[in-house]
């Protein structure tokens, strides 16, 4: 219980850009899911745009999601904070 505890507590430091990564990112992935099991929500009958353009965008928020160190934990937010105090005295 104290684990699930020590996790919330952590999650409330995660900065908004983090999460915004993270929710991209998971819906990019239902995105592309859906057009792969066949949902189509449009009229239009271009498929091959609408799949090439789904992956891009899945793509891309991986990339940046990957990229970005997003420190969801305790412990990877205290090695950030003494990171920005190591590049604040260089």
């Amino acid at each position: 219980m104290a684990k699930i505890k020590e996790i919330f507590v952590s999650m409330r430091n995660v900065t908004p850009a983090s999460w915004v990564r993270l929710i991209m990112l998971i819906a990019s992935v239902i995105g592309v899911a859906v057009r792969l099991f066949g949902a189509d929500f449009s009229a239009e009958n271009e498929e091959i745009a609408k799949d090439a353009a789904a992956l891009i965008v899945l793509a891309v928020s991986s990339a940046a999601a990957y990229w970005k160190n997003n420190s969801f934990t305790e412990a990877a937010q205290a090695a950030d904070a003494i990171l920005s105090a190591l590049k604040r005295n260089k």
